[in-house]
């Protein structure tokens, strides 16, 4: 049932999610399904200088517009997104894999 939510309900581009492009190392581009929380975190590094928008991204793991967790290559992998709305989208790399269970990832993208 988890499964089946993750992508009828969260992954549903009616409901809560809209489209991204998964760039896998591999070099495949695909559509995904995506919930985008934009500005989750700003790092600032410690000479102050430029602040590194993070933000995290939810994700289904099954399906057409899914990732596995099994293909997912932390640090390899990059999401294309608008950071900001209505501005050019651009590949944000997967940093971190903050959670997951059987229906979605939670990945950290900068």
């Amino acid at each position: 049932m988890i499964q089946a939510d993750a992508s009828a309900v969260f992954c549903n581009t009616n409901d809560f999610a809209e489209t991204a492009t998964y760039r896998p190392r591999s070099g495949l581009c695909r559509s995904v399904r995506v919930v985008i929380i934009r500005d989750a975190l700003a790092l600032v590094p410690e000479d102050g200088d430029t602040v590194t928008p993070v933000s995290e991204i939810h994700v289904s793991t099954t399906g057409d517009y899914g990732i596995t967790s099994a293909e997912l290559d932390i640090g390899g992998d990059a999401i294309e997104f608008e950071y900001r709305l209505g501005r050019e989208a651009r590949p944000r790399t997967i940093t971190r894999l903050l959670g997951h269970d059987e229906g979605m990832l939670v990945l950290e993208c900068r």
